[in-house]
């Protein structure tokens, strides 16, 4: 949030203001810590997994599990996302109720190694070869949720690898886009910004053109960071036939997670990559 913090202020310098007013808000911004030793849920058990992703980096995940899952959701966070403060997450998750793997990138809290866009992109995959090698975990059950950055892998697993659906949270079509929305054109007239190669590769609005399984895809109407046009977009051009568009009236870049409109389609979705009773008891 930090470049786009310095983009307001250079946009409003631009068009003439005169005063700029920073409120305590915008000052103090308090993020809920949670560790192995305090995690909130009684009904659901944690492991703390040590992942190997590459010969000498192994990141550090959270395995949730409880007795009724069916289903497993597999979680890549934004830019800003840590283990640590991932409460909000823990719980929304794992609400309806499923199995779910958190992890932090690279570089990022406990895990190890530097990240980069191509590291990235093979430990995506790396963990979730790691996660469906594990007991009761089957690909055609298994959800993976991206959420801003994170949907960038999201969609690269689900392109990969077999899933059972797909959830996109503040999304954006592709880098060139995203530099389009961060940096209006009257910025761009005083200010050359360049993107690395090696981030123009992501390209979500060409994956999902390529996927078949259940998306869902989640947007803030007032979003700041990716526009919802964004995820509008991804979901209209979405190959797969059974896609759901959840835009949340004021919602902003964070905390879509809880919004009873946005609980209820995961919930949805869910149920579509989780056999029904009878099904399961069906004779082979």
């Amino acid at each position: 949030m930090r470049p786009f913090l310095l983009l307001c202020v250079f946009s409003v310098v631009l068009v003439g203001c005169s005063a700029i007013t920073i409120d305590e808000e915008t000052v103090f911004q308090p993020k809920p810590s949670v560790t192995p030793e305090t995690f909130p849920l009684e009904d659901v058990a944690m492991s703390v997994q040590s992942i190997p992703v590459a010969d000498t980096v192994s990141v550090n995940a959270w395995h949730l599990t409880q007795s009724p899952a069916e289903a497993t959701v597999l979680f890549f966070g934004g830019n800003g996302f840590y283990l640590v403060q991932s409460r909000g997450y823990l719980r929304a998750l794992t609400r309806p109720p499923v199995n779910a793997l958190l992890w932090d990138y690279r570089g990022y809290g406990r895990s190890d190694g530097s990240p980069s866009a191509e590291a990235l992109r093979n430990d995506a995959l790396a963990v979730y070869d790691s996660l469906v090698a594990q007991p009761n975990v089957q690909s055609d059950r298994l959800l993976v949720w991206g959420h801003s950055l994170g949907s960038f892998m999201a969609t690269h697993v689900a392109v990969e690898r077999e899933v059972g659906g797909v959830v996109l949270e503040n999304p954006a079509t592709n880098v060139d886009d995203w530099k389009g929305h961060l940096f209006p054109w009257y910025v761009r007239l005083f200010l050359g910004v360049e993107i690395d190669p090696a981030l123009q590769q992501d390209d979500n609005l060409e994956r999902v053109r390529q996927l078949e399984v259940p998306l869902l895809v989640i947007g803030g109407s007032e979003d700041p960071v990716t526009d919802p046009e964004m995820a509008r977009r991804l979901h209209a051009e979405a190959g797969s036939e059974q896609r759901r568009l959840v835009v949340v009236e004021g919602g902003a870049h964070n905390g879509l997670y809880d919004e009873p409109e946005v609980m209820t389609a995961y919930q949805d979705l869910v149920e579509r990559v989780t056999p029904a009773p009878s099904a399961a008891r069906s004779p082979q």
